[in-house]
């Protein structure tokens, strides 16, 4: 268990250090900047979200699912809204990943969570913008931790998620992840039934959105998930796939593109782990993100040993990150966690 939550970890970090060097380009101009594919940490170019970065330094993507997963062992393993806002706030502190890269909801909650008077919008008050991938990015955390346990980590998910994007869609879509990555954990999981974990998350986390959240404009994320997934499991070559998934899903910061766009490229690459990032990342447009779902993912169902030997070492330095420790006290927790629900419900994994 723990060499799938530190390749979850690893996935999650590299896909987000990758794609900070290719977001927000199509597939053809990624190319011609950098000649090739990427395939390995990269300096961002100057015009980019990510430029002054080093290779391997993140954005606000899986940093923000590290301090969420720090503060949660910090509470001994209890998903609560309290951890989470204050790993936001403690998150919000670092300039190096907060203050180029946060978005705009995400900024807006974690003002509010540091007790600062927010005036009320004026005109038009409804929700569609703040229906986007900012919790499914930093969600990873929640499916490592509730390993084997889907149902668990969809409730966890609907707290983590709720804390900054209150909606029925960004909650469909940070439970796909979750409950894919608690499948992925384990030591039976294979991709379809990861997939079908996946979207098992995406209509619970729905039908709870629709109870607790707020209602909200946009495309189904299971539907779209549906088709993203068939893209992915259909005919073609790797390639083939991430130019339809790009184009027929998209690869934008909407939940209903990011999330099923991420899941398409976890099956068009059967579940490997360096293919999933690298789709990810030269699909183009909100790659980091992208790139970071798929890669907790993919790293969580192949393992650590899945990613060159360098990038553990480098995302460590280059951020300043414990990510092993951070295994370590993850997959304790796990171990507890399922021990304590097999014996609750008195049945296998």
């Amino acid at each position: 268990m723990y060499n799938r939550i530190l390749g979850g970890l690893i996935g999650a970090g590299a896909g987000d250090a990758m794609g900070a060097a290719t977001e927000a380009r199509t597939t053809e101009q990624i190319l011609e900047t950098f000649g090739h594919e990427v395939t390995d940490f990269e300096i961002p170019p100057a015009d980019t979200f990510g430029a002054g970065n080093i290779a391997g330094q993140l954005t606000d993507d899986f940093s923000s699912a590290y301090f969420v997963a720090k503060h949660i062992v910090g509470n001994q393993g209890e998903v609560t809204r309290k951890a989470v806002q204050d790993a936001l706030i403690e998150w919000s502190e670092h300039p190096e990943f907060f203050d180029r890269f946060a978005g705009p909801t995400t900024r807006l909650a974690i003002r509010r969570y540091k007790g600062e008077e927010i005036e009320k919008p004026k005109g038009v008050k409804l929700l569609s913008r703040q229906a986007t991938n900012g919790a499914a990015m930093k969600i990873s955390p929640v499916g490592l931790l509730n390993a084997g346990n889907v149902d668990q980590a969809v409730r966890d998910a609907v707290t983590v998620t709720m804390v900054t994007h209150d909606n029925y869609l960004a909650i469909s879509g940070g439970c796909a992840v979750a409950a894919a990555v608690s499948r992925a954990v384990m030591p039976d999981a294979d991709v379809y039934n990861v997939l079908q974990a996946g979207l098992y998350g995406a209509r619970e986390g729905e039908r709870i959105g629709r109870e607790a959240g707020r209602d909200v404009a946009g495309p189904s994320v299971v539907r779209r998930m549906e088709m993203a997934i068939d893209i992915g499991l259909g005919r073609g070559t790797a390639k083939e796939k991430m130019a339809e998934i790009g184009h027929r899903i998209g690869a934008g910061l909407h939940i209903s593109e990011a999330v099923p766009c991420a899941f398409g490229f976890f099956a068009a690459n059967e579940g490997d782990a360096m293919g999933s990032i690298i789709g990810a990342v030269n699909v183009g447009y909100d790659t980091d993100t992208i790139a970071t779902m798929a890669g907790a993912m993919a790293g969580a169902f192949q393992g650590a040993e899945s990613f060159p030997k360098h990038f553990l070492p480098i995302l460590e330095r280059v951020n300043h990150l414990e990510i092993e420790k951070l295994a370590r006290d993850l997959t304790m927790l796990a171990k507890q966690r399922l021990t304590v629900w097999k014996s609750q419900n008195k049945e296998d994994i």
